[in-house]
């Protein structure tokens, strides 16, 4: 049974607090939910729809990750993006997301995080995003 996520009872200071993330994701229901559970996390989202406002928004050394959808992106114009962001800033790290996220409940605002296949699979992943920032 799927149930409204919370994050955790925090002690000091979030891992993520204070990163800035620019997350591309043209679909607006998964990109409201990725940057809402980032933001409760202490992230600051940016969020682009297209790759053509990412490169709007986009500014050397502003952000710390870029989460970057290509679903629905021709493969040349994400290759072009990701060189451009390399060659401006070596410091920032991207994550593409390339599969549907299954972690999400298809009832999303009001149920967060679907049942888990993988116990604390998104655990994991938000870890990893935070070693990644």
């Amino acid at each position: 049974m799927c149930s409204m996520y919370r994050p955790p009872a925090l002690r000091g200071v979030p891992v993520l607090a204070d990163k800035k993330v620019l997350l591309i994701d043209r679909i607006q229901r998964t990109r409201e939910a990725r940057a809402s559970l980032l933001r409760k996390h202490g992230v600051e989202v940016h969020e682009a729809d297209s790759l053509q406002a990412a490169r709007f928004l986009w500014q050397p050394k502003m952000y710390d990750l870029i989460l970057f959808n290509v679903r629905g992106h021709l493969p040349g114009d994400a290759l072009e993006f990701y060189e451009q962001v390399r060659e401006t800033s070596r410091r920032v790290r991207v994550a593409f997301l390339v599969g549907p996220p299954v972690y999400l409940s298809l009832t999303w605002p009001t149920e967060f995080i679907a049942t888990e296949r993988a116990p604390l699979q998104w655990d994991e992943t938000i870890r990893r995003f935070s070693t990644a920032a």
